[in-house]
This record gives C-alpha cells, sequence and structure tokens, in this order.
C-alpha cells in the first residue's frame, strides 16, 4: 500500500478554508490514518463539517427574534474598523477619558447618574459585587429564593455570588418572599447588600408574593445599605412607542428607567437583549458606586472594545432621537401580521410545492418574556422527506434556519428582514 503524503492529502479539496489549516488538520489525520482511500474520504468529510463551522451570515426563519444560538439581538454594523478617538481628546491633542460622548448619551436615555460598559452582563454583576465587597466592605448579598436563576452556559447565581468571596443569604420560599423576610436578613446582617434579580427567562404564576424595589428601597435607606437590580433584560424604549405599535406584550416588563427612578443604587443589564444592540453589560445609577466600579484594579478586565462601543453609541443615539424603528430587532417587531402575509405570498407566487400559510406564534427569545407570543404568518412546506429539506436549508449559500413542528419546515418571516425574502424564494424554487 502506498501512503498518501499530506500534500496530495491537501491539494484533494478544493475548500476555501486557509491551506496552513488544511495542512494541519491532514497531519493530524494522517498520525492515525494510512489507509490513502480512507484517508481522503475522511479528510474531505472533516473539511466539509469545519467549513459550517465557520461564522457567517445566516437567516433567522425560527421566528425567534432573539436567539441566544442566532446571536441574539440584529445589528446592523456600520463601525469601519479604521483608527478611532476611543481614548483621545480631539480638543486638547492628547489622550483623554474613555467613553465621554457614550456615556453622556446613556446617562439622558436612562436619567441615571452614571454609567459603566462591560462584556457582558454576567460581568456587570460580578464586578458590581465585587468592588462592594472590596471597596465598600460589604460581606454578604440578600436574594429572595424565587430569583436564584440559571441562565445559559452554566450560569448560576450562587456561584457567580460565591466566586465574589461574598455569602449567599437566601430569604422567602420559591413562590414567596415577603418585605419582613429581607428586614429580618437585614438585622441578621448588617453588612449586606440587597439584590434584586429579574426573573427574565421563566415566570411564576399561582399562589406567589415578591417585594418591589421600592419596598426595598425603603428597606435600604432604614438600613443604610445598598440596592442592586439585575434587570438582565434591559427594556428602555420610550413606552408611547410601545402603545403607538400595540406592544402591549410589555406591560408587565420593567423598565430600567424606572427601577432607578424608584431608587436602584445600581441597575444591569445585557446590550444584546431587549436594549437590542450588541454583547456587553451596562451598569448605571449611583455617581459613586459607578466610579468606584471604573477605577476598580480588575475593570480593565471586562471593559469593552472599540466595535461595542461605536454600536452602543449608535444605539443610545436612535433611542434619544426617537427613531427606533431604525434599530434591527425593533423593525422586526412591529412589523404589521398583513405585511409580513404579504411577503409571504409574494416569496411563494411562483413555487409548485405543496405548501400553506398558517396563523403561527413567534417568540422574543434570548431570555426574555417567556410566555408571551406574537401572532405571525407562518409558511408551513407540505412536503415530504424534511430532512433532506432541512439539510439543503441549512447548506444553502446564506444558510436558512427554519423551525421543525409536526415534523414539517416552518418558515416564519417575524424574524427575517425584507432584504433577505429573495434568498428564500431562490431556496424554495431551486428544491
Amino acid at each position: 500500500m502506498v501512503n498518501i503524503s499530506v500534500n496530495e492529502l491537501v491539494e484533494s479539496s478544493n475548500s476555501e478554508i486557509p491551506r496552513e489549516l488544511k495542512i494541519s488538520l491532514a497531519k493530524n489525520l494522517l498520525s492515525v490514518t494510512k489507509d490513502p482511500k480512507e484517508a481522503k474520504k475522511e479528510f474531505d468529510t472533516l473539511i466539509k463539517n469545519l467549513n459550517t463551522k465557520k461564522q457567517r451570515e445566516i437567516i433567522n426563519a425560527t421566528g425567534t427574534i432573539l436567539h441566544t444560538n442566532l446571536g441574539r439581538s440584529p445589528v446592523d454594523i456600520s463601525y469601519s474598523g479604521m483608527y478611532t478617538n476611543i481614548e483621545y481628546d480631539l480638543t486638547t491633542g492628547s489622550r483623554g477619558n474613555r467613553n465621554n460622548y457614550l456615556t453622556e448619551s446613556m446617562k439622558t436615555l436612562l436619567k441615571a447618574e452614571n454609567v459603566a460598559f462591560v462584556n457582558n452582563n454576567a460581568s456587570s454583576l460580578y464586578i458590581s459585587l465585587l468592588c462592594l465587597s472590596r471597596k465598600y466592605g460589604k460581606d454578604s448579598v440578600i436574594v429572595s429564593r424565587g430569583e436564584i436563576i440559571e441562565i445559559g452556559g452554566s450560569y448560576r447565581l450562587p456561584d457567580i455570588i460565591s466566586e465574589t468571596g461574598l455569602k449567599l443569604i437566601e430569604v422567602g420560599t420559591t413562590n414567596k418572599t415577603r418585605k419582613k423576610d429581607y428586614e429580618d436578613a437585614l438585622k441578621m446582617n448588617p453588612k449586606a447588600v440587597l439584590l434584586k434579580v429579574h426573573r427574565s427567562n421563566f415566570s411564576m404564576s399561582g399562589f406567589t408574593e415578591e417585594v418591589g424595589i421600592e419596598d426595598l428601597v425603603d428597606l435600604k435607606k432604614r438600613y443604610y445599605t445598598l440596592l442592586l437590580h439585575d434587570l438582565g433584560s434591559g427594556l428602555v424604549i420610550d413606552t408611547s412607542f410601545l402603545t403607538k405599535h400595540n406592544l402591549t406584550i410589555f406591560e408587565k416588563e420593567p423598565r430600567v428607567q424606572q427601577s432607578i427612578e424608584d431608587g436602584s443604587d445600581i441597575v444591569m443589564f445585557s446590550g444584546d437583549k431587549l436594549f437590542a444592540s450588541v454583547q456587553s453589560g451596562i451598569i448605571a445609577g449611583n455617581s459613586e458606586i459607578v466610579d468606584s466600579i471604573k477605577n476598580f484594579s480588575i475593570f480593565r478586565t471586562y471593559r469593552c472594545s472599540a466595535i461595542v462601543l461605536s454600536e452602543l453609541q449608535k444605539t443610545t443615539e436612535m433611542y434619544l432621537r426617537k427613531s427606533e424603528r431604525n434599530i434591527p430587532f425593533w423593525s422586526l417587531l412591529t412589523e404589521q401580521y398583513v405585511d409580513l402575509e404579504k411577503r409571504i405570498k409574494e416569496i411563494t407566487k411562483n413555487i409548485n410545492h405543496n405548501f400553506e400559510i398558517i396563523t403561527g406564534e413567534s417568540i422574543i427569545g434570548g431570555g426574555t418574556l417567556p410566555n408571551v407570543t406574537l401572532k405571525s404568518p407562518v409558511l408551513v412546506l407540505n412536503i415530504s422527506k424534511t430532512d433532506k429539506i432541512l439539510t439543503e436549508l441549512l447548506g444553502n449559500e446564506i444558510p436558512i434556519i427554519p423551525r421543525v413542528a409536526n415534523g414539517k419546515i416552518n418558515l416564519d418571516l417575524r424574524s427575517v428582514f425584507e432584504n433577505q425574502d429573495s434568498a428564500i424564494t431562490k431556496f424554495l424554487n431551486s428544491i
């Protein structure tokens, strides 16, 4: 048997992935597989599988608008990637402070004394608690048992608190926590801080009770402590916009501005959920505390890149200018049922396959608004061999991600931008 060389194996693939990567893969493969035919077959499969892992644009036809696996909030990136005055003062011609304009803009939007920006909301909570422990002498965190959450990626609130060195003090029960529960804990733990956590990715109903921000503010004033509010989802949009577009699904969703107005010392939220921008964490509230966090020794470890700050700046400006419909997330959310239906009819007008248009339910996703749905028209393909069609959708030039319900391919345009319709049309006409 004649062995196949690394070069021969590399040349057998016409994939556009870098040659150096192919060489590395070929060497690894040939260290365990010697048969030439088997090696070529395995190499071809390896290259094809690896190529699908490459990050690329996709079409989200799942109807989940903030799809965590698909990058959460879609963003129309405008940052050029060139040099920027991120830390340079164009007035003095010397080094300047970071984020001055973004900070002032966000303070105005949130009506907050101060703001800080980190790489995600898990960082917001971690660095805030760590700072309060190291700089303010706090030794524990009081949290309702009904708010001890877990989110995706193995994030568990008790683990984050433990990493800060603070003691977790659970109060109340899973379904009922009263003001007295917090007060009893404060009496026993005078160096504790209060933490309110928004249950954004699950809901509780029935025999339940929880303590609102106003009551917690009363306690923190009487016991001379601090109140942190981890809002997570981060709704900041003006209520008049929600009213105008009849978005009643947000009626019970807490707004960042309201929490600050009610007296929370620190409010934290994600940049890529209902704020509808890029992945980041925003810390807003008391100026002295936020400054302490910014000046904390490890803050640099969590700070945002120039591209993230640029996109946060653009999104904040759109909120301030009341041009929210230019924000991709809100553009998708405000599409009318009848307009989505027209788009589906246009997409399907020339296809020969059996299909139907049904009234389906889209969701917000991204760990926000559980049990809330939006009525949307859905294109259902009544085609046999669903698995084959699904594979072709995922292997499309621009991959199209559907949802599969009752064994059928469903294409929900609630999460599809209109300029992507032609790609769906092209695909449907090709199968």
